[in-house]
């Protein structure tokens, strides 16, 4: 109250001159209160809370020295007859539904979309802009199904049906909910990988599942299209004799028996992925741009890969980590260009700053999500998978791994693979072998292997792994943003000094490099060391 009295009119101001009417007069018959949604006149001249908004009209201020308490009338905008004009205007052109686009046949007989649209045109709102509410009956029948699957995850015996495609595997961690739900009468299952039920697929290879729209992106980005036969097997064993012993997430065996196979051919979105890291290290003519660079060839093999994978035209999850691994090995510069090889300064310069979604970092988080929802990062000794999955999917996470602490350090950005959250095994030489088991009757024979292992690549990768183990070590407590408040660095340096000299001391003799006999592999681990 002493506020208000401070605030407000002075008693000499205004009561006696301009009385209240007996509506704002408390007491009297008609007194009434009524709600306003601003300040009234008095408090806005003069600056000072009012409560008509609150209590309603006559406020306590006004009240209190009994003042017609008045509020103003909003103001209205002024509108002249030319916005006038051009608003109907706009309203006729939200009325119009624009073009579809015109299509025309080049003489290649490939279709072109010719732009349909203006600037003036795009991003206009019309009743043609809203979405489709009706689905069709097939659809909707589908969408029941799927509406079903997680009362599958509830039936006692799912937790123990066999894994019969590596790909099509669920993972529950302990803390979920529906891992409660999975548990045996007697609640001791400890199984956290599952088969996916068979009516959770995705549009997977075949065309006549996708609308015509991704048909026809698919067809514009050559998404089908594979180089001839001859350039495409050079590409194909270039990745497997350069990159497949850095990253060794693909069974030689069973993807050459189909590369070879054209009833039963392999994953396209792999095929073009792997196109895309042969082309890296491929020095075929054909493959290079005037300048001599591949990086063209490259892009064109990057987007073909990258509009299958956006049309999620796979969806078998161990084919689709693979892919994705692989896309990293095409690097976009800032916004999206390569830059020119002319200048080496803006060449690193591109290559640090590149786009954080068209780069190795992005491709392997995207990587690591999957892996993870598979649940590649838990061990699967004891799932139904088979030993050659079991090799296989323990090779694709410590590369995951081995991807993570690598970017991390070359980029300096934080690690995304916590070691504490995996119980995988460490790998070994054994997982390096691609036999596979019998199948069938008792005593059919399964497929052997008819690439065997190259002991130099396997001795590379499994001393790159337990480097990277020490790369993380350091990144953690030297360049991790807790280590800095601590005071301990001299002790911690130490710790690693002393990790790296154990291992280079116990790196064996098949990668260990030495000026007088050297070969690429131990040259390129101790690059890393």
């Amino acid at each position: 109250m002493a506020e208000q009295q401070q605030s407000g009119p002075s008693p000499s101001q205004g009561p006696k001159d301009n009385p209240a009417p007996p509506s704002q007069i408390p007491g009297s018959a008609s007194f009434r209160r009524q709600r306003a949604s601003r300040a009234c006149e008095t408090c806005h001249a003069r600056k000072v809370r009012c409560d008509a908004a609150s209590l309603g009209v006559p406020c306590t201020n006004c009240v209190a020295f009994s003042i017609e308490c008045k509020i103003p009338a909003p103001k209205r905008k002024k509108t002249g007859g030319k916005k006038d004009g051009e608003s109907e205007r706009r309203g006729s052109y939200a009325d119009t539904a624009p073009s579809p686009p015109a299509r025309s046949v080049s003489g290649s007989g490939q279709r072109e979309i010719q732009p349909p649209y203006e600037a003036s045109n795009i991003g206009m709102n019309s009743h043609h802009g809203m979405p489709d509410t009706e689905v069709s009956e097939a659809y909707a029948n589908q969408q029941q199904v799927n509406n079903g699957t997680y009362a599958q995850y509830m039936k006692p015996k799912f937790a123990r049906a066999p894994i019969k495609e590596a790909g099509r595997v669920a993972y529950l961690g302990e803390s979920s909910n529906l891992s409660l739900l999975v548990q045996d009468r007697h609640g001791t299952t400890d199984v956290v990988h599952y088969p996916l039920p068979e009516n959770v697929r995705g549009a997977r290879a075949r065309v006549n599942e996708l609308d015509n729209v991704e048909i026809d992106i698919l067809h514009q980005r050559g998404a089908f299209l594979l180089p001839p036969r001859a350039l495409c097997d050079e590409l194909v064993e270039a990745y497997f004799e350069w990159i497949a012993p850095v990253v060794p997430v693909i069974n030689r065996t069973k993807f050459m028996r189909r590369y070879r196979d054209p009833k039963n051919p392999p994953s396209l979105l792999l095929l073009q992925a792997i196109l895309l890291a042969g082309s890296r290290v491929c020095s075929n003519p054909q493959l290079m741009d005037a300048n001599g660079s591949t990086t063209p060839a490259a892009m064109t093999f990057y987007k073909r890969a990258k509009a299958l994978y956006d049309a999620n035209y796979e969806d078998d999850r161990v084919t689709i980590v693979q892919a994705l691994i692989l896309m990293g090995w095409y690097w976009e510069g800032p916004e999206g260009k390569e830059s020119t090889r002319g200048d080496l300064v803006t060449h690193a310069r591109s290559d640090l700053a590149a786009d954080v979604t068209k780069n190795v970092f992005y491709w392997s988080r995207v990587a690591v999500i999957v892996a993870q929802g598979s649940g590649m990062h838990r061990s699967v000794e004891h799932s139904q998978l088979s030993r050659a999955d079991k090799r296989l999917w323990k090779r694709i996470w410590w590369t995951l791994f081995t991807r993570d602490r690598s970017v991390a350090v070359a980029l300096g950005r934080p690690t995304g693979i916590n070691i504490e959250d995996s119980d995988v095994e460490m790998v070994s030489e054994d997982d390096f072998i691609d036999d596979e088991e019998p199948t069938g009757a008792a005593g059919a024979q399964g497929h052997q292997s008819e690439f065997a292992p190259d002991p130099i690549h396997v001795q590379f990768f499994l001393n790159y792994v337990k480097l990277c183990e020490i790369m993380g070590l350091v990144l953690a407590q030297q360049y991790s943003v807790a280590s800095k408040s601590r005071r301990n660095n001299a002790i911690d340096l130490t710790h690693s000094d002393m990790a790296l000299a154990d291992w280079l001391q116990n790196c064996p003799p098949e990668v260990r490099w030495e000026p007088q006999r050297h070969h690429f592999w131990s040259a390129l681990l101790h690059a890393n060391y």
